[in-house]
């Protein structure tokens, strides 16, 4: 027999629109190697910003090479001053769509344990956005295949992808079936400002960073977060704005459009192609990520990140729980020669006892186990257990009734 284990199916519809830990992410940079210092094709683990410099990740190195590598470790820790981040350096020619199939870079990215995020920039360009996309997709694809569950991919969305003339022509994400992944169009004005090399870069340090900083179950646009840094609890919210180092002070679109001149209209259609950009609300202060959208249908339950990260903590959970069963005896009913209640209470107990950990964590709201009875003890085929999660909404909008009363 094999080892493949416990085999999870994904579900859909159920909506209409592992390791408990929370993220373990990985920063894939288009670099040179550094001697005795940044090799390529080689995971290393940063616990802080000087971590990157000691291995010839700075400032200086980002001017002198053009590249944007330190700012997008740099907003990692800013964002998210408490967690680690993993970088991988592959050749700068390399595209996004070359990744899935480098087996050097594919053995350091599965060295590195429970990884499930993953974010990409430096790289050269892809012929489009959609070739970026399904080429990063079949990646996450392949290493599910082995049971390493990439809960989102944060690609580049570059300017030079925005090839329309408005908003309503550019690349529509959603057609992609790509629920992995989730391209960020947002820039910075002011790195932009420092090299006309920059001017097309997509600000994929600072979603990770944002992505970092929230539980599984948070989307990347909420104004505020469950749990703030020590250094930002006192906060209302939690913006990506910070004044006192000129960081999102203004906020443009991949191509350089300022989020000032997006009309209501082409930010409603921003969010029907799938875009994620930042922008700021109107009377109130700094500048926010828009959403957390996949490249899939909306009408996916897997169309928000969040989604994809509570379904791949579930697989992970229930396939841990489950794998210590394997090959041990399944009880026969003599009656029947289906499954014997017994079994089945022992199987539904321990998922049931293991779930209970996304529920503390509310990940989820509630869950459901359904193990069919009537199912032969004596089997070569799978025994088939459905799990359903009880998903807790989002807010994106709130419409209130406001006006005037004698009295109340």
């Amino acid at each position: 027999m094999s080892f493949t284990g416990a085999q999870i199916n994904k579900l859909d519809g159920g909506l209409g629109g592992g390791e408990p830990a929370g993220r373990v992410a990985v920063l894939v940079i288009g670099a040179g190697a550094i001697p005795d210092k940044l090799e390529l094709y080689k995971a290393y683990e940063l616990l802080q910003i000087e971590d990157a410099e000691a291995r010839g990740i700075t400032a200086e190195s980002d001017t002198a090479n053009q590249e944007l590598s330190y700012y997008h470790l740099s907003e990692i820790f800013r964002l998210s001053p408490e967690t680690s981040v993993h970088v991988i350096a592959v050749p700068k020619a390399t595209k996004e769509s070359d990744l899935k199939n480098l087996t050097e870079f594919i053995a350091a990215l599965r060295s590195i344990p429970n990884v499930n995020t993953i974010g990409v920039a430096g790289l050269t360009d892809d012929a489009d956005i959609g070739v970026a996309v399904t080429g990063m997709q079949l990646l996450a694809d392949d290493l599910k295949k082995d049971f390493i569950y990439i809960d989102v991919a944060v690609i580049e969305g570059k300017g030079a992808y925005l090839t329309g003339a408005t908003v309503a022509d550019y690349p529509a994400l959603r057609e992609y079936d790509s629920e992995t992944i989730m391209p960020v169009w947002a820039q910075d004005p002011a790195i932009v400002a420092l090299d006309d090399a920059y001017e097309n870069h997509a600000a994929v340090g600072s979603a990770l960073g944002m992505l970092l900083v929230r539980s599984i179950h948070e989307n990347l646009g909420s104004v505020d977060i469950e749990v703030k840094p020590k250094a930002r609890k006192a906060e209302q919210d939690y913006t990506l704005t910070d004044v006192k180092t000129g960081r999102w002070l203004s906020a443009a679109l991949s191509n350089g459009k300022k989020f000032e001149t997006l009309s209501g209209a082409d930010q409603k259609k921003l969010d029907e192609l799938g875009y994620n950009y930042v922008g700021v609300f109107a009377g109130y202060g700094g500048y926010f990520f828009s959403d957390s959208h996949t490249c899939t249908e909306a009408d996916s339950d897997y169309c928000y990140a969040e989604r994809n990260a509570i379904w791949n903590k579930g697989a992970r959970i229930i396939r841990a729980t489950l794998i210590p069963r394997i090959r041990s005896k399944v009880e026969s009913d003599p009656g029947t020669g289906y499954i014997k209640n017994t079994t089945i209470t022992d199987w539904d107990g321990r998922v049931r006892k293991a779930l209970e950990e996304m529920v503390r964590a509310r990940d989820i709201a509630a869950f459901d186990i359904y193990i069919n009875p009537k199912q032969a003890a004596v089997s070569t085929r799978p025994f088939n257990i459905k799990v359903q999660f009880v998903a807790d909404g989002v807010v994106h909008e709130f419409e209130v009734d406001l006006g005037f009363t004698r009295s109340v």
